[in-house]
């Protein structure tokens, strides 16, 4: 039988599947890695921008107190009111206790640059800061919250307080409280991730404070980005120049501002990127490995493999004398020299076999002829004699049918038996005992099975010992049918006669004693038994012989000639061979 089911191909196939598979598995577990190391990054990022957004709001929320604490003040608010009342000195020193005050907030608070107070009536105006231009920016002042100043974040509180006037007109007094911006600078140090990173606080979608020259492509892509949300840190991506940067913006409400970074990943994915590049040196190695054992498999085993495919399949076509010449210096060697001494005996086996079934087949054709000649040829050479004055027609016609039966059974030995050849002889002997005896008969074969090969003898002696035990036992009795139909690719033949049929019992003791393994004792039965085994033996199981009572009150027997069964069975083999 021929290796069908090694397919090296296959194999070599599941091993390139494994191997893709792996490298499919190092990139995902590799990708895994680097999107992991970058998603720490960006979180470890987002955690410093958080925390300075903190510190941030923070000193937004002290800048915030401040200038409320000062608005709602007492000495404040009743300033203007009590200057009137005091001589010049006095009005002097209620302004540098004002002064002072705000002087020490200042001192202990490292966020706040300077506090201002300014009063609109009198054009009074108390500051901490050096700078003579301070003034100016608070008599423009027309509302309460953040504004900036030359590049200052400054929170504008106004009086009255609590409900601010919708006129400036009739605001009463500012007071104005500096964010210190060396302060805001070190600030966005701590929100950036080493030198690869960069920080800086956008007001009003521009640019107002930066610790380290910040890129402007940067800042306008920014500006065009960033959307207002206090709650989440957003992130965005930039490419430029050949670099790319992740971007990361929080949005401080109360400023109305953004406090951004940007990272270049250039720096930070260098580990990834040594690592890419050693797992693709890896995989090229893998790779060159794969490739080297599949040819070294393909040279050493598969080939090897396929010849033996080659040779087996050589073997299974009846081609005996192949042999492999090939001598290869591996452990396919001692297989070869195996393949060629098995197939040297298989091809001694045949060739006895060959000479073996021939003498039997040829010894079970002569034992059927002995069995069926003497006791027919004896009754119809009498019906001769006796119609030879009364009927020489019916003398003519016996004669015609019994010198064509005999001469098909001469002649079984140089030609092949048919369907049709078979029914032929079971014709002749019809017809013969239809002119001893009162019988009628029919065969039906269907043409295109006419021709199909079967053993021989296996129709006729059936026939006969439907006469003989069925007909003859039963008076009256006188009605023969042949039967043959297609089913499944084989021929279907049913014998049946109106003669003495059997009891259910009779029936089931005539499977046995024709189903067994041993011929019957006594003379009846060896025929049928004869019959079954070589249908058996030729065709497989279902092609035996089968015993039920028919509609006539007779006995049908049934049997399957299967022809796809070894091209025609055992006996066609040994017949062609």
């Amino acid at each position: 039988m021929r290796l069908k089911k090694v397919n090296m191909k296959r194999f070599i196939y599941l091993f390139i599947f494994f191997l893709a598979l792996t490298l499919g598995l190092f990139y995902v577990l590799n990708a895994m890695a680097s999107r992991t190391l970058e998603t720490s990054l960006i979180n470890g990022s987002k955690n410093q921008m958080a925390y300075a957004a903190g510190i941030l709001d923070e000193m937004i929320a002290e800048a915030g107190l401040y200038g409320i604490q000062y608005t709602a003040d007492d000495s404040v608010r009743l300033y203007q009111s009590r200057i009137a009342d005091l001589s010049a000195y006095d009005s002097q020193m209620a302004k540098n206790e004002i002064a002072d005050r705000l002087t020490a907030t200042i001192l202990t608070s490292p966020s706040i640059d300077s506090i201002g107070i300014y009063w609109r009536r009198e054009g009074t105006f108390i500051s901490t800061s050096l700078n003579k231009q301070t003034k100016a920016s608070f008599q423009k002042v027309a509302k309460r919250g953040w504004q900036t100043v030359d590049q200052s974040l400054y929170y504008f509180s106004v009086y009255p307080y609590i409900h601010p006037p919708k006129d400036p007109s009739d605001i009463q007094y500012v007071v104005g409280v500096q964010l210190k911006m060396d302060y805001l600078r070190s600030l966005l140090a701590k929100a950036v991730n080493g030198d690869s990173s960069n920080a800086f606080l956008l007001v009003n979608k521009s640019l107002l404070l930066s610790d380290k020259p910040v890129d402007a492509d940067i800042v306008r892509k920014a500006e065009q980005t960033v959307a207002p949300d206090s709650q989440e840190i957003a992130k965005f991506d930039y490419h430029a120049d050949g670099e790319d940067y992740y971007v990361l913006s929080k949005y401080i409400r109360p400023i109305d501002a953004y406090l951004i970074t940007y990272t270049r990943m250039s720096d930070l994915m260098q580990p990834i990127r040594r690592n890419r590049q050693a797992f693709n040196v890896s995989i090229l190695f893998i790779l060159a490995a794969g490739v080297t054992v599949i040819l070294l498999f393909y040279r050493n085993f598969y080939r090897s493999v396929r010849l033996l495919d080659k040779k087996f399949y050589q073997v299974e076509q009846g081609n005996y004398g192949t042999r492999i010449s090939a001598n290869p210096v591996s452990e396919f060697q001692n297989l070869y020299k195996s393949f060629n001494h098995m197939v040297a005996k298989i091809q001694q086996l045949f060739a006895s076999l060959r000479v073996e079934t021939e003498l039997r087949r040829n010894a079970e054709v002569k034992q059927l002829q002995a069995q069926i000649n003497p006791h027919f040829l004896y009754n119809s050479l009498f019906f001769i004699m006796s119609m030879a004055d009364a009927s020489p027609e019916a003398v003519k016609r016996m004669s015609k049918h019994l010198a064509e039966y005999y001469r098909y059974l001469t002649r079984l030995d140089s030609q092949e038996a048919t369907l049709a050849s078979e029914l032929k002889l079971a014709d002749h002997y019809l017809s013969i005992m239809s002119l001893c005896k009162n019988i009628e008969y029919e065969i039906r074969l269907p043409p295109e099975l006419g021709e199909r090969g079967i053993m021989p003898l296996i129709i006729q002696p059936i026939v006969e010992n439907a006469i003989q035990h069925g007909i003859e036992e039963r008076q009256g009795a006188r009605r023969v049918a042949i039967d043959v139909k297609e089913l499944d690719g084989g021929a279907l033949i049913l014998i049946a006669d109106d003669g003495r049929g059997l009891t259910p019992r009779e029936l089931r003791e005539l499977e046995l004693k024709v189903g067994g393994e041993k011929p019957p004792e006594g003379p009846r039965g060896i025929g049928l038994w004869n019959i079954h085994r070589r249908l058996v033996n030729a065709y497989g199981e279902l092609s035996g012989l089968r015993f039920f009572a028919n509609d006539w009150g007779g006995l049908s027997v049934m049997l399957y000639v299967d022809f796809s069964a070894m091209q025609g069975g055992t006996y066609e083999i040994a017949h062609r061979g």
